[in-house]
């Protein structure tokens, strides 16, 4: 079964993966996190299978973590980028499950200075759903979690899905 991207990856409202509120991240060690961004995804997504690429161009968006990043308080929310590839594995449509991998990028002001954060990822979705948001997990190396994915521009069938607001949650390590 094809996997598929979207967020994403953006990645990202997916089959029947459940919908993820932020500040729903998982229990255990780590710091959860809240992040927000918009990406835009080329050639885009439609009704015919195809893979290419995400992004979010720079550090569009924003991230709040509860708790210290490398070992430093936070003196507030930080800033998050994305970019990546979807479909890498097999191409797929929006009517399918969706996979890819990308490289999140994190800056947080602490009270000690600037820390950053590079995390490679892999991520799953579901096939979209006329009304659904779509909705994935990705697995990192210093980050995992869930994200939502709201279509912000075209529809699948008429025009591609070229834009992508994402909201979502995660653990740092």
């Amino acid at each position: 079964m094809a996997k598929r991207f979207l967020l994403l990856t953006a990645g990202m409202a997916f089959l029947l993966a459940p919908v993820v509120q932020p500040g729903q991240a998982g229990a255990g060690g780590g710091t959860p996190c809240t992040f927000e961004f918009d990406i835009v995804v080329s050639p885009g997504l439609t009704t015919s299978p195809s893979s290419g690429t995400f992004t979010s161009d720079g550090e569009n968006g924003t991230i709040t973590c509860a708790g210290p990043v490398n070992g430093h308080r936070t003196a507030g929310s930080g800033r998050m980028g994305i970019d990546g590839r979807y479909g890498n594995e097999k191409p797929y449509s929006c009517r399918d499950d969706a996979q890819g991998e990308g490289t999140m990028r994190m800056t947080f002001p602490t009270s000690d200075g600037t820390q950053t954060i590079t995390n490679p990822f892999t991520y799953t979705d579901s096939a979209y759903q006329e009304g659904r948001l779509f909705a994935g997990t990705f697995h990192g190396d210093r980050m995992s979690g869930k994200f939502q994915a709201q279509p912000t521009d075209g529809d699948c069938v008429s025009r591609p899905m070229t834009r992508f607001h994402i909201k979502g949650d995660g653990t740092l390590n």
